[in-house]
């Protein structure tokens, strides 16, 4: 039994912060940022998406996920942890700041290093010290076989518990639910959960910096608790939380037991009294090994984390480079596929040395009456490597004169009908032409 490996900890957080008299500048604020990516958006008529709403809190990335519960809702770029801020004006009587705290942040730089970036460096300006507990799901994953386990192993000692659901077929348990909110269990297969999250890479990992063999059975008890729930403990405020947890955690094993049923009298089976069961010795091996001293010891420095913020996968790339691409052809920039290659290739180029200004300004050299191929003069840079090349330029129609705009909606009707991008590219300047009263 000591040679079975468990990870203790907290896989969900969610708590309230008190807002000072600073949170109606902050919420204004945000409020702008909205405004102004959807203005953008309606001047052109085009349908925006949440995707396409991104705000900057204390130079923190956010993306707007919608409002729901009075709150506006922003998970930041890493889906570390998401926020809601409510509008005082409209929805009196309820905390305006709403945080959740996510896996991926929880399990790549740790519950207080979150806990503090939010409090401190993102919020210290807008709120008090006061952190209202809502939820709070504590877990230990186990390297451990769990799939013989069947509804009648179980035993609450509360009536309101006694709610179970699972989730298997004839030969295995996949999923077992016990109890209902504001307190409620889930045991559950965490590698078949994980089979098709965009969570596996990470959660592996984390498995294996843990002493876990990833081909063994990996199962997740967690009890999900809210505020009704957690009251019955005294337990009102984060570091109220923190400070109880183990504790908490013991009292809800001895809530749900897990028991060895061939413990159980005839006259217990027939009048249907688990209670005086023994718990199986794998339920009383976890509860009496729960600790979060190395859970709570996993945190970073803040600069440390600031730059974790800031780091990209594939997913969060196409997000970004999508937001920005959308952005460009709002704001009317003409921008040429032929840029994106150049951008790619400075940007690849830009890896092997330092990229200051002097830097790049050594890459080229400039070629201001060069002859093409036509006998005509026209800029050109020569590169290190003596390719010659155009300089990219990225034309913004409004800010053309009516000349100049004349002149490019002229070049843009000859080309049309040649593909869709020019035809977008002559429709651009068409309806800026419309708008001056040129056509």
């Amino acid at each position: 039994m000591n040679n079975i490996k468990m990870i203790h900890g907290i896989d969900t957080l969610h708590y309230f912060c008190e807002s000072n008299e600073n949170y109606d500048n902050l919420f204004l604020d945000i409020l702008d940022q909205i405004e102004d990516i959807k203005g953008k958006f309606a001047k052109r008529e085009i349908e925006y998406e949440n995707s396409d709403i991104h705000i900057s809190i204390e130079d923190i990335s956010f993306n707007f996920r919608g409002k729901a519960e009075g709150f506006y809702w922003f998970k930041n770029i890493n889906d570390f942890f998401q926020i809601g801020f409510k509008n005082k004006a409209t929805n009196r009587g309820l905390n305006d700041i709403r945080v959740q705290l996510l896996g991926v942040g929880i399990y790549t730089v740790g519950i207080k290093s979150l806990i503090e970036l939010i409090n401190k460096s993102l919020l210290g300006k807008y709120i008090t010290k006061y952190q209202q507990i809502t939820r709070v799901d504590l877990n230990t994953f186990v390297q451990y076989d769990f799939r013989f386990l069947t509804r009648d192993m179980f035993v609450t000692r509360k009536r309101n518990y006694s709610t179970i659901a699972e989730i298997g077929n004839s030969q295995e348990i996949q999923t077992i639910y016990i109890g209902k909110k504001p307190f409620l269990l889930r045991l559950y297969n965490k590698k078949l959960e994980l089979k098709n999250s965009n969570k596996k890479d990470l959660m592996y990992e984390y498995f294996l910096n843990h002493g876990f063999n990833i081909e063994d059975n990996i199962f997740n008890i967690e009890f999900e608790m809210h505020r009704t729930h957690l009251k019955q403990y005294n337990i009102k405020t984060v570091d109220e939380l923190l400070q109880s947890a183990v504790k908490l955690f013991k009292a809800c094993m001895d809530d749900i037991r897990l028991i060895d049923t061939s413990t159980l009298s005839d006259d217990a089976i027939k009048h249907n009294n688990k209670n005086r069961a023994v718990s199986l010795p794998i339920w009383e091996h976890i509860k009496t090994n729960y600790n979060l001293k190395e859970f709570l010891q996993n945190s970073l420095p803040l600069e440390r984390i600031k730059r974790k913020i800031s780091i990209y996968d594939d997913r969060k790339f196409k997000i970004e480079i999508v937001a920005i691409l959308r952005r460009a052809f709002i704001n009317n920039l003409i921008i040429e596929p032929e840029h994106l290659d150049y951008y790619y290739f400075e940007a690849k180029n830009s890896l092997k040395k330092t990229t200051t200004t002097k830097e790049i300004t050594k890459r080229y050299q400039e070629l201001p009456h060069y002859i093409n191929v036509d006998g005509n003069k026209e800029n050109a840079r020569l590169l290190e490597d003596n390719t010659i090349i155009k300089p990219v330029n990225v034309v913004s129609v409004n800010e053309l004169t009516d000349y100049d705009l004349a002149m490019y909606l002229k070049k843009l009707t000859k080309n049309k009908r040649l593909s869709q991008h020019d035809y977008n590219l002559y429709s651009v300047a068409n309806n800026e032409a419309i708008k001056r009263g040129l056509l």
